[in-house]
């Protein structure tokens, strides 16, 4: 397998089978590749397209020269026999128009017109349709005619982040490849690759908060969840903990998103993680161990709770029980300010037991 490969990290194993598909002629006319949001599937579905298209590496290898015309019209997001489509970032579902054209051009557009039409370089087409988990009804049934008539040599790459969401009918037709989450190490490799973050111990640090996403992590970058992350982090370690001031300053913060409800929840969600991976660090501390540096807020929170070891251990264990609780609360679309309240509160009892 080539060595271009080396820049998609954590994902090998899935090249390697790709790799040993193509070399056996034996790679599906259609692909599922499922697994969570900001992992690299698309990037890997890109990887592959730019392989299959390359002019100057043998069609049965993994491999792309990435000096060819068609390496260049990919690396240049130009290539004419690729059809890329994915969910706008204003919809919730990924529109009809895409897979079989508007009204006034009903089956002389969209991915299943471009897919009946014979390659413009090459002698293949490839489509790739990001957020299939977001297709309704309407959408996938357009597809199936598609998949399942595939013309020789035409590929096409289903990407979805939420597996269940497919239609069966849809499924049964693609081969399914799931996708594992990256590793903290992968994360902050790409973070430093891509020189998102100001050094390696802020890459580590977004990377240990990012469950695995790529996606999650540049989020995490942004200046006012840092700030959010900076104030959870000095209102948690104060001795004694103050509810009122946590629970004035959470619902300020999700306050000043405005009216968006989702948005709300989800400000409120980040401040649960905040606050899930505060006590996290701090059970580490207290147990003694730490799979990297702890801030020094950390354990001086450790230091100041009451009790043996042992005792203070309990202590953060029901702290990070009640946030579980408060994050199934959040999802349950609960009152958000009742609940932070609530928490507050709660958080307080628990630290003077």
């Amino acid at each position: 397998m080539s060595t271009t490969t080396d820049s998609i990290r954590g994902h090998h194993p899935i090249l390697e089978m790709l790799d040993r598909a193509l070399s056996r002629s034996r790679l599906p006319h259609a692909l599922l590749f499922s697994g969570a949001a900001g992992i690299g599937k698309k990037r890997v579905a890109l990887h592959l397209a730019q392989c299959l298209f390359c002019l100057q590496t043998p069609a049965d290898e993994l491999s792309c020269c990435r000096t060819c015309d068609s390496c260049k019209q990919m690396a240049a997001g130009t290539h004419p026999d690729l059809i890329s489509i994915e969910c706008p970032p204003d919809k919730n579902i990924l529109p009809l128009s895409l897979i079989i054209g508007d009204d006034d051009h009903r089956g002389r557009e969209g991915v299943c017109y471009e897919m009946s039409l014979r390659p413009m370089v090459g002698d293949r087409r490839i489509a790739i349709i990001d957020d299939a988990d977001k297709m309704n009804a309407e959408s996938a049934n357009a597809l199936l005619k598609t998949l399942e008539e595939p013309s020789a040599n035409y590929l096409m790459i289903l990407i979805a982040s939420e597996l269940d969401a497919i239609l069966p009918t849809i499924r049964s037709r693609c081969q399914l490849i799931r996708f594992n989450r990256l590793t903290q190490e992968d994360v902050a490799a790409l973070l430093i690759d891509q020189q998102l973050v100001e050094s390696e111990d802020q890459a580590i640090e977004i990377a240990r908060l990012s469950a695995g996403s790529l996606n999650i992590a540049r989020q995490l970058l942004d200046e006012n969840l840092q700030s959010l992350r900076g104030n959870i982090t000095r209102l948690l370690s104060r001795h004694p903990f103050q509810p009122q001031a946590f629970s004035e300053s959470v619902i300020q913060a999700i306050d000043d998103v405005g009216g968006n409800t989702a948005a709300q929840r989800k400000t409120a969600l980040w401040v649960i993680k905040f606050c899930a991976d505060f006590y996290h660090q701090s059970l580490q501390c207290a147990a003694a161990y730490q799979a990297a540096p702890t801030a020094g807020n950390v354990e001086s929170f450790v230091a100041g709770l009451p009790g043996e070891t042992e005792d203070r251990i309990e202590t953060i264990g029901n702290l990070l029980s009640r946030m579980l609780q408060t994050e199934e609360q959040i999802n349950q679309n609960v009152t958000l300010p009742l609940c932070i309240e609530s928490l507050s509160q709660d958080l307080r009892e628990i630290q003077t037991k």
